[in-house]
């Protein structure tokens, strides 16, 4: 079983270390980049495919809605807003497709769209976009859409011109010639179109090459004055209209090429990076990612930290690919030699294919460079099943899952970019793993929210009901101090008195029972506990601790506390009807641990190793098993909850000072990390009332306690 560790560098870069063996032959190690625009873009290639598809289109037969008002609205499971933007291409020949797409988990939804020709006018008769444009299809999608609060956008396309030349149509239509017309003609033709169907804006998506152009650096400066007119003129006549550019995923990495992103960042709302078809540039002839998160020359890391530098994160929005692409290739290694042409699918088509091979040799296999996953099998030399092709070769594919994609929203989140964007809406068949991660990564996570306070300790919380949380921390002077959420509101501040010379631990074993631990002046631990004759004094249970404790209780009556001991090893002492004796564990620790059951019998405890590391521990039936490295780089001590059996949830301070979150899932027996941000002076608390809820605090620069919170559909 690979396991997918992650060790979260400085800068906050995620880098799985399960990368690809020394069976590669060739590097995924950045290369000396050599920048140009490709000849044809990403999208251009992908419509290429689909020129010759028969569609049916029924003629529009109802009205356009307008959009209701405020931004996108809520996801449907947890009833917040989007906390990024989630823009979706809505391409003409999956219009079909549009009824299923979950409306609340998109912000704007852009319709793909109307060919601009060379004079100006849109492209009509029996072209495709037109024919949708003027279909009860994009009507009823529009009214979903609008319904939901999203915004839909119309998307105006000049790509590679087979007939005139390469960029002749995108030079025409841009021109800044006194004797053309084009420009001002395909800017009142984008503004009637938009007012024609009550549409929110529009997306730029000119798609030609730096080195395709009589003069390259005209290109750029009509290209982006155009781009001015335009969107002036819509926002002055469309108001609260919403203007965005496709760019290339290389194109920040210079000023040279058809797109100058910081020319363009002033102009428009925002700027979508196409951040996929790398492998086209990257690969060198052979099969790979087609959007990696690190390695090679081209990288969605990589992409995003060169737009950063040219425009605000608010208005970087990061593609990601709905779509995989296969090869026949001449083995079953990875980025292996093709034999035949390289075939983009979309993602609906992966399980298919690996249904085919599943007697033939399948490898489902996982690029720990790129952070994405991919597969092989060898295609037998004949075949009577329709939909499973014979090709008499090995065949090759590489592609974006749920999981590749959650790591690539972790970047937007972690980068605090505008959000992100799928090309395209429909290619994923309404896989409901694709929609899950949106709402995992930008819907079922709370923003930060600040409780106030003055702490001098980290956090530390409990919870003895659904709908119950008690927050502990320690004050100035040394005072244990308490504050609790009633289900409905918070309430104020408490004093609960002591002298605490530790950031103290809190548990609950019943509803209406908390207890709470620190270390004392004499480095001892204390226990404080409430119920129902109220609070306890304190109490000393001796010990050597060099760190606050952490507890955890499998069941009403039990309690487990571990401690970091004088010896900067594990030490464990229990209560069952009575404290045991003090047990050692040993283990080298550099912070105060963390404990939690997810179910009787079980306990995990967590703490940072001598090498900054995430260290795990657990006992069962079995007894206690070896320490076991997590990973990760922590500046702080973690914190551990978990809403029932199965599941785990750690949480640490990183060295950018952000939380980050590491899952355990039983079902996968696999660890993911993730990155929750925010700025904090403390190690975290955290604690699952239910299944499906985490909560998890901190204490931020100003001291103050600060809160976010998870909650599953």
């Amino acid at each position: 079983m690979l396991r997918r560790l992650v060790a979260a560098a400085a800068l906050g870069c995620v880098i799985l270390l399960n990368a690809i063996g020394s069976s590669s032959r060739i590097s995924a190690s950045a290369a000396v980049p050599q920048w140009s625009d490709p000849i044809q873009g990403p999208h251009a290639r992908d419509e290429a495919r689909h020129l010759q598809d028969h569609l049916q289109f029924s003629p529009a037969r109802t009205a356009v809605q307008p959009r209701v008002a405020g931004p996108a609205t809520a996801s449907a499971s947890s009833g917040r807003p989007l906390q990024r933007e989630v823009f979706g291409f809505a391409p003409y020949w999956k219009l079909s497709q549009a009824a299923a797409w979950n409306y609340s988990l998109l912000s704007t939804v852009a319709y793909f769209g109307l060919d601009v020709d060379p004079n100006g006018n849109f492209v009509q008769g029996t072209n495709s976009g037109w024919v949708g444009w003027n279909s009860q299809n994009l009507v009823s999608m529009i009214n979903q859409a609008h319904q939901a609060g999203d915004r839909v956008v119309l998307v105006i396309k000049a790509f590679h011109d087979q007939t005139t030349g390469p960029n002749d149509t995108i030079c025409a239509i841009t021109s800044t010639s006194p004797t053309s017309n084009a420009a001002q003609t395909a800017i009142n033709n984008t503004i009637a179109a938009i007012r024609s169907k009550s549409l929110d804006g529009v997306n730029v998506d000119f798609e030609g090459s730096n080195t395709q152009c009589a003069n390259k650096q005209m290109l750029q400066t009509e290209f982006t004055s155009f781009v001015g007119k335009l969107s002036s003129q819509v926002h002055q006549q469309v108001p609260g209209s919403y203007v965005t550019v496709d760019t290339y995923s290389g194109s920040a990495s210079w000023d040279s090429g058809q797109f100058n992103i910081g020319a363009l960042a002033p102009i428009v709302d925002a700027i979508f990076d196409m951040a996929y078809d790398m492998d086209v540039s990257n690969m060198n002839g052979r099969a790979g990612p087609t959007a990696p998160l690190n390695g090679w020359t081209y990288n969605d890391t990589l992409s995003v930290n060169q737009y950063l530098t040219k425009a605000p994160a608010s208005k970087v929005i990061l593609g990601v690919p709905y779509y995989a692409v296969k090869w026949s290739t001449a083995d079953n290694q990875p980025y292996s030699t093709p034999t035949g042409p390289r075939t983009p699918v979309d993602y609906a088509t992966v399980a298919g294919d690996f249904a085919c091979a599943a007697n033939n040799q399948l490898r489902q296999d996982w690029d720990g460079t790129a952070s994405t996953p991919w597969a092989s099998w060898l295609s037998p030399a004949t075949s009577t099943d329709p939909n499973c092709p014979a090709y008499n070769s090995w065949r090759e594919l590489y592609y974006d899952n749920a999981q590749s994609l959650g790591y690539k929203y972790d970047l937007v989140n972690r980068t605090n970019l505008r959000g992100t964007g799928m090309w395209a809406l429909g290619q994923d068949g309404n896989a409901p793993e694709l929609w899950q991660a949106i709402q995992d990564k930008f819907v079922s996570w709370s923003r930060w929210e600040s409780l106030g306070g003055s702490l001098a300790s980290g956090p530390s919380v409990a919870s003895w009901a659904s709908g119950r949380l008690d927050v502990f921390a320690r004050r100035n002077d040394g005072a244990l101090i308490h504050k609790w959420y009633d289900g409905s509101n918070w309430l104020g501040w408490e004093s609960l008195g002591g002298h605490l010379t530790s950031d103290p631990s809190a548990v609950s074993w019943a509803s209406g029972r908390l207890d709470v631990f620190a270390r004392g002046p004499a480095g001892d631990l204390i226990h404080k506990w409430y119920g129902a004759s109220g609070w306890s004094g304190w109490e000393s249970l001796g010990g050597v601790m060099v760190d606050g404790p952490g507890v955890t209780s499998w069941a009403a009556g039990r309690l487990d506390v571990f401690v970091r001991g004088g010896d900067n090893a594990l030490w464990h002492r229990w209560y069952d009807a009575g404290w045991s004796a003090w047990e050692r564990l040993g283990g080298i620790l550099t912070s105060g641990p963390a404990a939690a059951s997810m179910n009787a019998g079980r306990i995990d405890v967590f703490a940072r190793g001598g090498d900054r590391a995430l260290w795990h521990r657990w006992y069962d039936v079995g007894g206690w098993a070896k320490w076991e490295s997590l990973a990760g780089i922590m500046a702080s001590g973690p914190a551990a909850a978990s809403w029932g059996t199965g599941r785990l949830d750690v949480f640490m301070r990183g060295t950018d000072n952000a939380v980050w979150h590491d899952t355990y899932t039983a079902a996968t027996t696999t660890w993911s990390w993730e990155y929750l941000g925010g700025s904090f002076t403390s190690g975290p608390g955290a604690v699952s009332w239910g299944v499906g809820r985490i909560d998890v605090f901190g204490r931020g620069p100003d001291m103050t306690l600060w809160h976010k919170w998870y909650q599953s559909s």
